[in-house]
């Protein structure tokens, strides 16, 4: 059996509604919503199968679902999976340049479109991923 968490995200008379696999999932996205929300009249709930209907107002209530960062994020298995993913079944072409390794004998980069630094939340999304070769990808800034 599988089920979704539906959460509600509300801020003053705007709402939305987001599913996802997992409390954990949920929890963790909550808190970070929460966390970026600069007004005051915002918050989160859901129906959870073990303790009934929950509603947070404040990210210090989930502060144990913030993410942590890997000692080296470009070490962890999360991301080698990842980018083994994007490398697999993606075509092996810079989407900048468009030079292949076969053709050009360049290496492809698996790289961040929004960059880690400013969008952490995105660093294991892999709509957020895209082959460059090592020139294209060095001659990207951090914006």
């Amino acid at each position: 059996m599988t089920f979704k968490i539906e959460v509600t995200f509300r801020q003053g008379n705007n709402r939305r509604t987001r599913s996802y696999k997992t409390e954990l999932s949920a929890k963790r996205n909550i808190y970070t919503w929460l966390s970026q929300q600069t007004s005051n009249y915002v918050k989160a709930s859901y129906f959870s199968p073990e303790f009934g209907h929950l509603q947070f107002t404040d990210a210090e209530q989930l502060q144990e679902f913030a993410a942590k960062p890997a000692a080296n994020f470009y070490a962890s298995e999360a991301w080698r999976k990842l980018r083994f993913e994007v490398l697999s079944q993606r075509p092996a072409i810079c989407v900048v340049c468009h030079r292949t390794p076969t053709e050009h004998g360049i290496s492809l980069h698996v790289d961040h479109i929004l960059p880690r630094s400013k969008h952490p939340q995105l660093a294991l999304d892999i709509n957020n991923l895209q082959l460059l070769c090592q020139d294209c990808n060095l001659g990207k800034s951090d914006s």
